[in-house]
């Protein structure tokens, strides 16, 4: 289920939210977890039922990892080997699953190409958000590993793993950021800041994804379709399309969850802080996907030795970590590209970051801002063959635009249908549809570099006159657009 859907916003949450107050109201407050969990399967079987049976095996079965490693933690001396047994068989179990969904027939198609054979690929269906439910257990049972969990039980723990605002898309949430809250009487009942807070994310998120993000996917999936045919200047509106495409649409979806958690009174990590007003490149991952940026720097850098073994050990874990953190985003070399370009930036600005924290800020904003433009033709493109041919085009495509196809995507299929029966001729039509783009693109940087983090808005408790009108709106000019559904780009993750 999606959340810019009509079923979800006008069936399904005002269900759920309505019963699991009622039910604590009533004080059946385990019922209240029962029917989240129970609504959370139903979200996420919604499409396909069959990914209920991987989700509610890998609850179960790490469940029962935690137990039995909680079991032998009161000798943690004697039993200590076996508690270490017990946590690689899980980590390697949980590793296992996702290879086999997410990565075997990559590995299959590598082997075939290094050794000439002919291996037959799987017909497999990737789980919608194997990656986040699959980290976010390992992380569990590595804390349960070294005494940091409390004792939960079956209920709060799927609750903490199933619980649908973040479940297909993150954020990674950790147990102590969420399962205490299950507990905790004040948020039994609805607190109206909390509420107002909740929506303000909501609307917010939700006008990213439908009114900005998709608008710009629409540039970016014809511009990719025709990678071998632009000129410079359209090379750079499809690069800067996917730019904002990605930033507005996982940036929307991460406050919707925010959002949604508000709602039933639960606080889901920030994911995202103003990523593109980085002033490097190291800022620009404490910005961006921050929980995954967490995960890794806790679960895999600071294990493999992090900055304390020297300056080239400490190189060398940045290059793992974001060559797995690539690979964790989609089974292509791609995407590890993608992550070991990245890492070099990250080493680059380790040996030299003194020189270059003596230059303004305002420069090297923008030489990051330019590098992640460019990295992100990597991590969208379909193969390394297609990114080449768009880097060919940015370098080789000459300046004469060819035609207007993309700026009338942008436009969408509506406004181009009125404008064409408008009995005007085609340059007038033309220059409209650049003039929009243009001006599409400029608000859309504005807001990027200089309106405030959608943070700020959502939980300001300044009023002003008008404002729940604008919000209204606002949210109606997102509803309108649920006839043409599209999904979160991290859904494919």
């Amino acid at each position: 289920m999606l959340f810019n859907t009509q079923i979800f916003l006008f069936v399904f949450l005002p269900i759920v939210l309505l019963g699991y107050y009622c039910l604590h109201k009533a004080s059946l407050h385990n019922g209240a977890k029962i029917l989240l969990f129970l609504s959370s399967l139903i979200f996420y079987g919604y499409y396909n039922p069959a990914y209920l049976i991987l989700l509610l095996g890998s609850i179960a079965g790490n469940y029962v990892l935690y137990k039995i490693i909680q079991r032998l933690l009161p000798d943690s001396v004697k039993n200590g080997w076996l508690r270490k047994g017990v946590v690689i068989v899980g980590v390697a179990a949980n590793l296992f699953v996702l290879f086999y969904f997410k990565y075997f027939n990559f590995f299959l198609h590598n082997v075939n190409k290094v050794f000439r054979t002919d291996f037959n690929l799987r017909n497999i269906i990737l789980p919608l958000g194997i990656s986040f439910f699959t980290f976010q257990q390992i992380s569990f049972l590595v804390d349960c590993y070294k005494g940091e969990t409390g004792k939960y039980n079956l209920l709060d723990y799927g609750v903490f793993v199933a619980f649908f605002p973040q479940l297909v898309a993150g954020p990674i949430v950790l147990h102590k950021d969420m399962i205490p809250q299950l507990s905790e009487k004040s948020r039994w009942k609805p607190d109206m800041e909390r509420f107002e807070s909740g929506l303000k994310y909501f609307v917010i998120g939700l006008f990213k994804k439908t009114m900005v993000a998709d608008r710009f996917g629409q540039v970016v999936s014809l511009g990719y379709a025709g990678a071998m045919r632009w000129s410079v200047w359209e090379t750079i509106l499809i690069i800067l399309s996917y730019t904002l495409q990605i930033y507005f649409d996982f940036s929307g979806y991460s406050d919707m969850a925010i959002g949604l958690g508000k709602l039933f009174g639960i606080d889901i990590p920030v994911n995202f802080d103003s990523p593109y007003k980085a002033s490097s490149i190291a800022d620009f991952w404490k910005r961006w996907h921050m929980t995954m940026t967490q995960f890794f720097t806790k679960y895999v850098y600071i294990p493999l030795g992090g900055s304390r073994k020297g300056i080239i050990r400490t190189c060398i874990n940045t290059m793992i970590v974001f060559a797995l953190s690539g690979l964790w985003h989609g089974a292509a070399w791609t995407f590890v590209l993608w992550g070991l370009l990245h890492g070099a930036a990250l080493v680059f600005h380790r040996l030299f970051h003194v020189c270059m924290d003596k230059l303004p800020k305002a420069l090297t904003g923008f030489v990051t801002f330019l590098f992640v433009n460019i990295a992100w033709v990597l991590f969208r493109a379909e193969g390394t063959y297609q990114a080449g041919r768009i880097f060919k085009s940015l370098l080789t495509g000459g300046f004469a635009v060819q035609n207007m196809d993309l700026c009338y995507a942008f436009l969408g299929d509506n406004p181009k249908f009125m404008l064409e029966n408008i009995s005007w001729g085609t340059p007038l039509f033309d220059g409209i549809a650049l003039a929009v783009t243009i001006i599409g693109i400029i608000a859309a940087l504005l807001v990027v570099f200089a309106a405030p983090s959608s943070h700020r808005i959502a939980n300001s408790r300044k009023h002003y006159r008008g404002e729940g009108v604008v919000w209204g709106f606002a949210a109606v000019l997102c509803i309108m657009t649920f006839t043409k559904v599209s999904t979160f780009l991290y859904f494919n993750f």
